[in-house]
């Protein structure tokens, strides 16, 4: 079982801030999900389809919104006119607290000060309470689309992990082969075949062969702690975390972003947000103020689908350039053993063919997890996250 999942409580503003760990509980009651799919989420296994749900039940600042949500509908209510009237009894509250005292009252001063400051105040509280656009289900949308933006940068980093356990194999690949490069330096300068300075370059691209593999391994961990703290581990758990799913070549072809941009149009988070605000908006100025919003809502959408979809078919370009790359060096390869056995070429030469197989078939991979991510960003711009800015 999974220890070190998390709460938190803070402001309302927090709507994508990060929380110390505290307490080990879900966001839902128990009774909310089946008990195998609990077991699931619970066990100390990372899988990149899990994701979504770990960030709903043990994201901190999900929570804290859950709450904050919970807040508002209690000390506000649900409606614009509920919010409204509530600004306005504040406003009432304090107007009913100010006295004016005796001018002869030695704090005269001071206590007209405060007075003419709770005015403003009050004042202010009717002009928001004219002025309201926002109710519960505005605040519910703009933590929604939290949520779902949190999801987003999960999958992003588990993707990115991935990522970076491949560079550390290139960075290990690079070293034994600057390991091999210095030991021939070695020899040849021995036999007098070559100089000090291919020696010394020779150990400097050792060395700096060593950096990067530090480097790798760095950025493993920091994007592992990233992501274990999102989903609820504390950072310095150990859960297994499995690969991400290879990228399916079929989803390409269901792709249209001028047949989608409907589906984006009516999923898209802060085009609810701002459409629900025109229905709430009461004067003039400000309707058609959202209108223009809207249209331009609309039109960004469509762009961003576009942009997304080149951006699918670009990465599914470089796979088939990796692919189509892994298989030269696999001819190169077959062609260099059989000259390796007709003493044609040094044993180091085969080597270093080798790696260079190995290198492709870590970019192979690389490159089909780019896809992978394309294809994700491309469904999150249908499922409301299209960029509208």
């Amino acid at each position: 079982m999974r220890f070190g999942r998390q709460i938190a409580v803070s402001g309302l503003a927090m709507i994508m801030a990060y929380a110390a760990p505290l307490a080990a509980y879900a966001a839902s009651p128990e009774f909310a999900r089946p008990a195998e799919e609990w077991a699931r989420l619970k066990d100390d296994v990372l899988e990149y389809g899990e994701i979504e749900d770990l960030i709903a039940e043990y994201n901190t600042t999900v929570q804290t919104n859950q709450l904050d949500l919970n807040e508002f509908k209690k000390k506000y209510g649900d409606t614009k006119e509920d919010v409204s009237a509530k600004y306005r009894d504040m406003a009432d509250e304090i107007y009913a607290s100010v006295a004016y005292p005796d001018a002869d009252d030695p704090t005269y001063g001071y206590v007209v000060a405060s007075v003419v400051m709770a005015e403003v105040q009050a004042k202010n509280l009717l002009q928001q309470a004219d002025d309201n656009l926002e109710d519960s289900e505005i605040i519910y949308l703009n933590y929604k689309q939290a949520e779902k933006t949190l999801v987003t940068v999960a999958q992003s980093n588990m993707i990115s992990y991935e990522k970076n356990l491949l560079a550390l194999e290139q960075a290990e690949l690079a070293l034994k082969q600057a390991e091999s490069s210095l030991a021939t330096a070695n020899t040849r300068y021995a036999n007098g075949l070559a100089t000090q300075v291919d020696v010394l370059n020779a150990q400097e691209a050792k060395m700096t062969a060593e950096r990067n593999r530090e480097s790798a391994r760095s950025a493993i961990e920091n994007v592992r702690q990233k992501l274990l703290v999102m989903l609820g581990w504390k950072y310095d758990a150990q859960p297994e975390i499995r690969k991400v799913p290879a990228a399916d070549l079929s989803r390409i072809g269901g792709m249209d972003p001028q047949a989608d941009k409907a589906a984006a149009v009516e999923n898209n988070y802060t085009l609810k947000v701002n459409k629900k605000k025109l229905a709430n908006a009461g004067s003039e100025n400000t309707v058609e103020s959202l209108n223009r919003t809207i249209a331009d809502n609309e039109q960004k959408i469509g762009s961003s689908l576009v942009t997304n979809y080149q951006n699918v078919l670009t990465a599914k370009l470089a796979l088939d350039q990796a692919a189509a790359e892994l298989d030269l060096e696999n001819r190169n390869l077959r062609s260099a053993e059989v000259n390796f056995r007709q003493g044609n070429i040094s044993r180091t030469e085969l080597e270093n063919q080798q790696y260079a197989v190995q290198n492709k078939q870590l970019a192979l991979q690389l490159a089909d997890l780019s896809l992978f991510q394309a294809m994700e960003t491309y469904d999150w711009s249908l499922n409301g996250l299209a960029s509208t800015s």
